[in-house]
């Protein structure tokens, strides 16, 4: 009979996880190395749902249910030229542990897993849910599902935070401003309407547009990112239409009907529509799912008793370590608003500077895994009723 394997701690499985790629839609290898570490570190059921989400369940009878998750996808790692150490080598140096995905967000699932099994050895009355979702990176369809099938009351979100208490972030709602001319050729242009002088007036309104604002989240934003005409190919054509991107980052209560009009109201020109464009995604059983470039905006209630129990837990595991509870909204989007659904709190708490992610410098500090994995054991306990 084969021995079988000691469990990892927290550096150990981050670096598996960082070595194993897992674009999105390509997640199976590293989900499964995630299962097996689970099995090794006490969980009662670790599998692959449906959709290829990576689930563990640790059950100590009734009481609350505390989901602990990321996503386990990453961006591509792009030219290993660029990168100090190699992608995907899971090297430790320097004081780092370096590679795609080591921030964004292999290294607080690690934690995740490592924390919560020391949470059970402790003891604690209810159920913890671990979950490493997939195709995070381009739709959330892995949350959602997870959302959809799971049955949690709160749910800590591991994207990174640099160890600081995160409660939410703005919306994204990806626009196309399509403008309409009438091609001539370049040497006679009053022959024609220049769709390329409609884009650049229409650019020039948006610095003008009023837009919502929040105290916690700052302003929403609508953002020129990209600029297309057509024809292409050629440079003596008087351009007959022309495809500008806007990236709006939204506040909640502000969807997609919401944000066309809003960015209707600067079109000056009748010849201008707006759009939202759809991605298709596979998933990993094969099946395509088509979704709006639409991100919702999410932001936790500040004096909810989940939020407060998060403050309690992560001041006592952070002043441990000699660090001091910082607080704030995370720039860019999350799995939040899919994982908030039927109204349950998240809060975000993970390893990893937010700087780094999708760069090729992206390493987290080694001693903030050891800190990390101490904070969920934390949670986990203050959220299920344990001793501390």
């Amino acid at each position: 009979m084969m021995p079988s394997m000691p469990a990892p701690s927290a550096l150990e499985l981050a670096r598996e996880l960082v070595m194993t790629p897992s674009p999105s839609g390509e997640e199976g290898a590293a989900a499964e190395v995630l299962v097996a570490a689970l099995r090794r570190l006490g969980f009662d059921e670790a599998y692959l749902d449906g959709l290829g989400n990576a689930v563990g369940v640790i059950d100590r009878g009734p009481g609350p249910t505390l989901l602990l998750t990321g996503h386990l996808d990453t961006v591509a790692p792009g030219d290993p030229s660029e990168w100090p150490h190699p992608p995907l080598g899971g090297v430790v140096a320097d004081g780092r542990l370096w590679g795609r995905g080591s921030v964004d967000m292999k290294s607080a699932l690690a934690c995740m897993a490592v924390g919560a099994a020391e949470a059970a050895a402790a003891g604690f009355a209810g159920r913890l849910l671990l979950a490493g979702a997939v195709l995070e990176e381009v739709s959330g369809l892995g949350s959602a599902h997870l959302a959809a099938t799971l049955d949690y009351d709160v749910a800590v979100l591991g994207e990174p935070t640099g160890l600081a208490l995160k409660l939410g972030h703005k919306g994204r709602v990806e626009v196309v401003a399509t403008f309409q001319g009438r091609i001539a050729h370049a040497a006679r242009p009053e022959l024609g309407e220049n769709a390329l002088e409609a884009a650049a007036r229409y650019v020039a309104g948006l610095r003008d547009l009023e837009l919502p604002a929040s105290a916690v989240l700052g302003s929403a934003t609508a953002t020129p990112t990209r600029l297309s005409t057509s024809p292409g190919g050629t440079t003596n054509v008087v351009p007959g239409s022309a495809e500008l991107v806007i990236d709006v980052r939204t506040l909640p209560g502000q969807g997609a009907a919401e944000v066309l009009a809003l960015l209707g109201s600067v079109a000056a020109d009748d010849g201008v529509s707006f759009s939202v464009p759809t991605s298709r995604a596979t998933r990993p059983d094969g099946g395509v799912e088509e979704r709006p470039h639409v991100a919702p905006a999410y932001l936790a209630d500040e004096g909810h008793e989940a939020v407060a129990t998060a403050r309690a837990a992560l001041t006592r595991a952070l002043r441990s370590s000699g660090r001091e509870l910082r607080e704030g909204v995370w720039w860019f989007c999350t799995d939040a608003p899919h994982l908030a659904v039927g109204g349950r709190p998240v809060v975000g708490f993970g390893p990893g500077e937010e700087e780094l992610a999708h760069t090729t410098r992206e390493s987290v500090p080694v001693a903030d895994l050891e800190v990390a994995a101490r904070a969920y054991r934390e949670l986990a306990l203050a959220y299920l009723g344990g001793r501390p």
